[in-house]
């Protein structure tokens, strides 16, 4: 069931954490989920999609009749997300960040699909799903009022709506549903999601910061290109050069912050100091690899105008400006405004 498909390890992660806060020991839940302690601890590492649907039937043996997506729905973080969250969060428009979540929720959920469709004065959030999960319904009920909450969230509460609507039939008490939802729901519906008045969707995201959202935009279209590739690409991959493969990984988590040494071995399959020991015995150093993918990015993010300095500086992973004004120096002997004054665009 399942085989090949991935999702993020925070995913199972926080529902892992929501079973033990509902009392579940973890070793119970690691166990159902067939995954390892330490393949949780990078959130986006990439664990089997079958863990987190093994996951789901162990709670709903444990809780038989309990309102579980209803419960995880206000429960949830909502990094666990991740670069889709981020990218709806900076958004300028429901509407665009909409049609981009629906377009990158694959990347948290392969079997996922949320599209938008309009309907005179309203328009429908429409998600569908696999049919096996689709038959356990709490998982459903969590996507639909979680996507609920993070709207209201993005919109500073000020976008409720109209309906949701479930394809099963109703499984808790009304009061629960409008609590969760802040609206009523219908059951046994001809699809699943919310409906909202069709004004919400040109409501202004609050604190929406649209150069950000441009260049995660960016990183989710490398993310799902990288998840479409075929299986038979993989073994490609490991046979380059130990330092390229650094220097990958690099790459495609320093915007988020988790480019460590540490995590950047666990996700290459080694430990700390074994990478240490490898890349001195390729003359190099995981400090030299870092500096080398923030160089390169560095170059390419100053010449963009619509990018402040400041900005740049945190998504190269840089927690206070001067670091990274001083070691831009280095690279090229300027400061970063001199050099974007050359750039031809």
């Amino acid at each position: 069931m399942f085989d090949g498909d991935v999702v993020f390890a925070s995913i199972p992660a926080a529902l892992i954490a929501f079973g033990c806060s509902r009392g579940v020991p973890r070793d119970d839940l690691l166990r159902a989920a067939g995954i390892a302690p330490e393949a949780l601890d990078a959130p986006d590492e990439l664990v089997p999609y079958g863990s987190l649907f093994s996951l789901w039937e162990l709670l709903l043996q444990r809780f038989p009749g309990e309102p579980l997506g209803l419960q995880y729905a206000r429960w949830i973080p909502v990094s666990v997300v991740g670069i889709v969250g981020h990218v709806l969060r900076h958004s300028e428009t429901l509407r665009q960040g909409v049609a981009a979540y629906g377009r990158f929720c694959r990347l948290m959920d392969p079997y996922l699909r949320i599209t938008l469709e309009e309907h005179g004065e309203v328009v429908h959030l429409a998600l569908e799903h696999e049919p096996r999960v689709v038959a356990l319904a709490e998982p459903i009920e969590l996507m639909i009022a979680a996507l609920a909450r993070f709207i209201a969230l993005y919109l500073d509460g000020s976008a409720r709506p109209i309906e949701a609507m479930f394809r099963h039939p109703r499984r808790h008490p009304p009061s629960l549903y409008e609590e969760a939802l802040c609206a009523p729901a219908r059951f046994e519906a001809g699809a699943a999601g919310l409906v909202y008045d069709a004004r919400v969707l040109d409501a202004p995201v609050v604190g929406a910061d649209p150069l950000v959202r441009d260049y995660l935009v960016r990183q989710a279209e490398h993310l799902l290109a990288t998840r479409a590739a075929p299986a038979s690409a993989a073994p490609l991959a490991s046979t380059a050069p130990l330092d390229a493969r650094v220097r990958a990984r690099i790459d495609e988590r320093l915007d988020r912050g988790d480019a460590d040494q540490e995590g950047i071995a666990r996700s290459l399959g080694m430990s700390t100091r074994s990478l240490q020991r490898a890349l001195r015995d390729l003359g190099t150093s995981f400090t030299a690899q870092l500096d080398e993918v923030r160089r390169r990015k560095a170059l390419d993010l100053v010449c963009r105008r619509d990018l402040a300095l400041q900005e740049i500086a945190f998504l190269l992973g840089y927690g206070e400006p001067r670091h990274f004004y001083r070691s831009f120096r280095r690279w090229t002997g300027t400061t970063p405004g001199e050099y974007r004054r050359t750039c031809a665009r």
